[in-house]
């Protein structure tokens, strides 16, 4: 099986370095079974056994055999007799008490016997370390359906399709792999492509943001050992990306005359949805798809306070309840949710079909082509301007910011002053009366009756 001098092996598997000299046979324990293992320390062994000089061959006496040290050893005296598996103090003091000057002069006799040093042994680890066969993490595609699948649990279905989107344009230009397969080249590569197609600053960030999680995910299930090649990847300094955003603006008192003119919106805004959400969104502050995305049980009464059940939506802040506006009451809202109700329906929208964005692709559409109509065309005016309209109105009627934040959830408050005790007093759980009364201040007039 192997033709390596000085290398044997004995009955039971396990390999030996084995060397002869006047008529004495020594042999030294590999304490493997393992082939590979035994001939890199053959090699070892022989190569130092080469190198060296007469002079500076050491010899068995030279080691000042202990009892320790015979233990390690096997003993083949020149008439065959063997002593082998010397384990013990007991074994030791039985084999001096059997051969008595033999056994101790064959063990004292100047032998040609090479070890291994630390350093060699070291370096015999390493390679063998390097060269026993490594296991290769998950495939990416694999670690990306389960990554996905718990990240369902508690991302909005547009983050899920954000991320999958971005995960397959990643695949797409990098390749499929196992996840440790995949280098910081590949993460610096992938980033250098998104610059040069011409990404903003935001959009790049957000992608390379969604595979450092990935990764980290990854490293976390024990599905790959790292490191996570996109750990630092980025483009800008969150500062810089917030000086570059274009925020929505809102809508002007002029602007909703025209929205809301009785005779266009009807006509135009024709189905319950198209109808009812952004004249929903004006007087809650609300985000499309938390209204889009409603069940009908989510319209509830506690007294005589009609709400909203907000119960999934952008982030934990965003979990709350909204009172229904004065304004909303006297329309014909709850008729509408009453009469759906009775038509068997669970959803407040139901021609509204989920998509991988949601609910509220159609309503943003249709909404976008009336405003165009309307030439309401400032690319920074779009459905999420009633909410803007929302804010920038209570914030103009001196609402206090932790009143507002209970409605709205969470928004920009670049200029509040989150630290006095003013805002600190507001910071309870706010009753539902609290927040009636809070809505309802907001004052603006529509000319269309609803």
């Amino acid at each position: 099986m192997h033709k390596l001098p000085h290398l044997t092996k004995n009955r039971f598997g396990v390999y030996y370095l084995r060397l002869a000299h006047n008529g004495q046979e020594v042999k030294r324990s590999l304490r493997t079974k393992d082939f590979r293992h035994a001939k890199l320390l053959a090699l070892a062994f022989n190569l130092e056994l080469a190198m060296k000089t007469p002079d500076d061959k050491p010899k068995a006496a030279d080691f000042n055999l202990d009892a320790e040290a015979l233990k390690r050893l096997d003993v083949i005296f020149p008439d065959g007799t063997q002593v082998k598996d010397i384990n013990t103090d007991d074994d030791v003091r039985r084999a001096k008490e059997l051969f008595g000057d033999r056994f101790v002069s064959a063990m004292a006799a100047p032998l040609d016997l090479p070890i291994l040093t630390p350093q060699t042994m070291a370096a015999i680890a390493a390679q063998q370390a390097n060269s026993a066969p490594k296991k290769r993490g998950k495939l990416f595609a694999d670690v990306v359906k389960l990554y996905v699948r718990e990240k369902a649990l508690d991302n909005t279905a547009r983050t899920i399709a954000a991320k999958q989107g971005a995960f397959d344009d990643f695949v797409a230009k990098a390749g499929a792999r196992a996840m440790d397969a995949y280098s910081l080249d590949d993460a610096v590569a992938y980033k250098n492509r998104l610059i040069e197609a011409g990404g903003s600053a935001s959009r790049i960030n957000s992608k390379l943001s969604y595979l450092r999680d990935l990764f980290a995910y990854s490293m976390t299930n024990g599905q790959h050992p790292g490191p996570n090649p996109f750990e630092n990847a980025k483009v800008s300094s969150k500062s810089k990306l917030e000086q570059q955003k274009r925020s929505y603006k809102p809508f002007t008192g002029e602007d909703l005359k025209t929205i809301f003119s009785p005779d266009t919106y009807p006509a135009r805004m024709d189905k319950p949805g198209y109808r009812w959400l952004p004249f929903l969104a004006l007087y809650s502050g609300a985000r499309l798809e938390e209204l889009a995305s409603l069940a009908l049980w989510q319209i509830q009464r506690d007294g005589d306070i009609w709400f909203f059940e907000l119960v999934k939506a952008k982030n934990s802040n965003s979990l709350r309840r909204i009172p229904l506006h004065a304004t909303i009451v006297e329309s014909g809202f709850l008729a509408y949710v009453e009469k759906t109700k009775a038509s068997g329906a669970t959803q407040l929208f139901p021609e509204l079909k989920p998509g991988k964005n949601g609910y509220g692709k159609n309503v943003t559409r249709r909404f976008g082509d009336y405003l165009d109509d309307l030439s309401i065309t400032d690319d920074r005016k779009v459905f999420h301007s009633f909410r803007h309209t929302f804010i920038a109105r209570m914030s103009a009627r001196n609402v206090h910011p932790a009143m507002l934040m209970a409605l709205v959830g969470h928004y920009d408050q670049a200029k509040v002053d989150f630290s006095s005790p003013h805002f600190t007093n507001y910071q309870h759980d706010k009753t539902l009366a609290e927040l009636k009364a809070t809505i309802d201040l907001f004052d603006i007039q529509l000319p269309l009756s609803f």
